[in-house]
């Protein structure tokens, strides 16, 4: 609900994964079944690269090795759909970055250094807020949010032994009638935990939407496990005390997920009214297109909102404003003239320009 009107890829990635997964499996596969595979797995490995690979690696793994869905149309439909997202990722790597490997090592740095961490107990931290938690170590846990993690535990399991159960019971009363294959489901929860390990193991900080293709893949058997309960309710000696003590049980994780929903947008759509206070503050002192935007945090939707071109890093130029939240100016700004940007919902946002009147981006300084 909260992250698909956002411009985040995740929300994208994970309805690719589950839409080329879910083609995968499927029983009789036919041409415009391949297709559904490799456009799932290119919007995906379009969208985010690394979830791309994450998802279709188990994908072919499964394609070439197990003998239920050994089948080279499978096999080249992964291939292709990840080779298709990924080609203008590494056509960008080579003009922009001078190749794949200098991309991945300026990610990398970007990410805060790629390396193994304990950034697994983050995401019971982050699943109630804060949208990214960099750094986690002042969030605490709130037990009512980890209903989201305690009915995962509890319903994908039974999602899985409802099924090996449910094909036992009707290989002896009905041989011929068709059953899901346990194995289905044990290969979507592979492929959701390739999708997430990387996250949990190897980005030293954590947000909500990093395990949403995660997600997407264990919802289906999950579901199965919802039907599952409730079809033990409906035999239970007490059959309403039984249904109704899990319907309030998913009423309550539903009504949590609302809450958070709705304060995670109100924040957010009190922290974008700064960006438009900030900009008021530029306009109001003159700056104006052409101009040129630097600052520490959210430059990019800062510069977009008033309407200047936000400084890539190492660019040599003399911005035409410096917006700092909660940060001192840097030395060849000292004698900047500060605005202080007044009733904002996160505090310490400042305006810096340069004595004298407002002008376009200057040129770098000749050394």
């Amino acid at each position: 609900m909260f992250y698909a009107g956002a411009a985040m890829p995740n929300h994208y990635t994970a309805m690719g994964a589950a839409a080329a997964v879910g083609l995968f499996l499927h029983p009789a596969p036919r041409p415009r079944t391949y297709a559904g595979i490799a456009a799932g797995l290119a919007l995906a490995a379009l969208m985010r690269p690394n979830d791309g690979v994450a998802v279709a690696l188990p994908l072919l793994a499964a394609a070439t090795l197990v003998p239920l869905w050994r089948a080279r149309g499978r096999a080249l439909a992964v291939a292709a759909g990840a080779a298709a997202g990924l080609l203008p990722w590494v056509v960008e790597a080579y003009v922009r970055f001078g190749g794949v490997r200098e991309r991945l090592d300026d990610a990398s740095e970007v990410q805060g250094g790629l390396r193994f961490t304990d950034s697994a107990r983050h995401q019971f931290t982050a699943v109630d807020g804060p949208l990214l938690c960099r750094p986690c170590t002042g969030d605490g846990v709130r037990v009512p949010a980890l209903s989201w993690w305690l009915l995962l535990a509890v319903f994908v399991p039974l999602g899985v032994w409802s099924v090996r159960r449910l094909r036992r019971t009707r290989r002896i009363r009905e041989p011929q009638a068709p059953t899901p294959p346990a194995a289905a489901l044990l290969l979507a929860l592979t492929t959701a935990l390739c999708a997430a390990l990387p996250y949990v193991l190897l980005v030293p900080y954590t947000a909500p939407r990093f395990l949403l293709p995660a997600h997407a893949l264990l919802a289906v058997p999950a579901a199965l496990g919802v039907l599952a309960a409730a079809r033990w309710a409906r035999r239970a000696r007490r059959p309403v005390l039984a249904g109704g003590v899990l319907a309030v049980l998913l009423a309550a994780h539903l009504t949590v997920q609302a809450t958070l929903t709705s304060g995670n947008t109100r924040i957010q759509a009190a922290a974008r009214e700064d960006w438009q206070r900030v900009a008021e503050v530029l306009h109001r002192h003159g700056v104006r297109p052409p101009c040129l935007l630097r600052g520490n945090t959210t430059v990019i939707p800062l510069a977009y909102t008033a309407g200047c071109e936000p400084a890539p890093r190492g660019d040599d130029r003399r911005p035409s404003a410096l917006v700092l939240r909660r940060h001192a100016a840097p030395a060849w700004a000292r004698d900047w003239i500060r605005f202080p940007v007044p009733d904002t919902y996160a505090p310490g946002w400042q305006v810096h320009l340069p004595p004298g009147p407002p002008g376009p981006p200057a040129p770098p300084a000749a050394s």
